[in-house]
């Protein structure tokens, strides 16, 4: 009889003992990284840089280029290809990211002055836009203790995400490594503006503080010489605008504003335009 009980008693403990040993193993090791692909897709506005860039390093090391179909958005992997919709036209262009930006609010996108031309965007400056990945972006939910690399699959391959997973052992002292920053640094020069510079406004009125005013630098019939005049008033830190005029004689020009500046601001923001090469402004006040 006591033989049977001690049969029964290794019986038990044979399947109780690894019943509670894998419940407690899948609490201390949760499931794996999940893993997943999907195409990004967003909606917003649009703009484009080209020359005061030109020539300079991009947050992914290449050099700008503007004759380039490339673009600067805030956090997709670099190399990824998007086609870009202006909603206005309908026009598209593929670009790839090579660089981060815009930093300016309620911009999803910055795109190179070659891109801007084909969305038929450099007169106006931005666009509303969708932006839609031709890539599959990696979309990773991290296991507790693991983190994972942001990965890009391309949409031609259907290439397999290998995520890198990166764990901590809390019995085992280790040191982290850091590397090597790859972000190169901008040194820019400041504006020397030779004195006595003032730029003329026309017609003289007086100027009041409470109000706003429109600076007008220049009416250009030749759209590149209006988009040349919009990169260097951008250039000194202010922010112009275009404005489509047409004539008499039913001829179009494009004028260069600076809108929206506060009677306190007149003058700093005429020495910045005096700064940008231009002599002259016409003001207009606002309603």
């Amino acid at each position: 009889m006591k033989k049977k009980y001690i049969i029964l008693i290794v019986l038990l403990v044979s399947v109780v003992l690894p019943v509670q040993l894998f419940a407690q193993t899948a609490t201390q090791f949760p499931a794996q990284n999940m893993v997943s692909t999907d195409v990004f897709k967003q909606e917003g506005i649009a703009s484009w840089y080209g020359r005061e860039f030109e020539g300079r390093p991009t947050a992914s090391g290449e050099i700008f280029d503007a004759s380039q179909l490339t673009a600067a958005h805030p956090s997709l992997p670099f190399g990824t290809r998007l086609i870009v919709t202006n909603q206005h036209n309908n026009k598209s262009v593929t670009v790839r990211v090579n660089d981060r930006g815009p930093f300016v609010p309620a911009r999803i996108i910055d795109v190179s002055r070659a891109a801007a031309e084909q969305l038929d965007m450099i007169v106006t400056g931005t666009a509303p836009v969708s932006i839609t990945s031709i890539d599959r972006i990696v979309i990773t939910t991290p296991a507790v203790g693991a983190q994972m690399a942001p990965q890009t699959v391309s949409s031609a391959s259907q290439a397999t995400a290998t995520p890198v997973r990166v764990t901590t052992t809390p019995q085992q002292q280790t040191t982290a490594v850091t590397a090597p920053a790859q972000t190169p640094v901008y040194v820019t020069q400041p504006v020397v503006v030779q004195m006595p510079s003032r730029v003329r406004l026309t017609p003289e009125i007086n100027i009041e503080t409470t109000k706003n005013y429109r600076l007008q630098v220049g009416s250009f019939k030749n759209a590149k010489n209006a988009v040349d005049a919009f990169d260097r008033l951008k250039s000194t830190g202010l922010n112009p605008a275009y404005e489509r005029f047409t004539a008499s004689d039913n001829s179009e020009y494009y004028r260069v504003v600076v809108a929206g500046v506060r009677g306190t601001e007149v003058q700093i923001t005429t020495d910045r335009i005096n700064a940008a090469g231009f002599m002259e402004a016409i003001i207009r006040e606002e309603n």
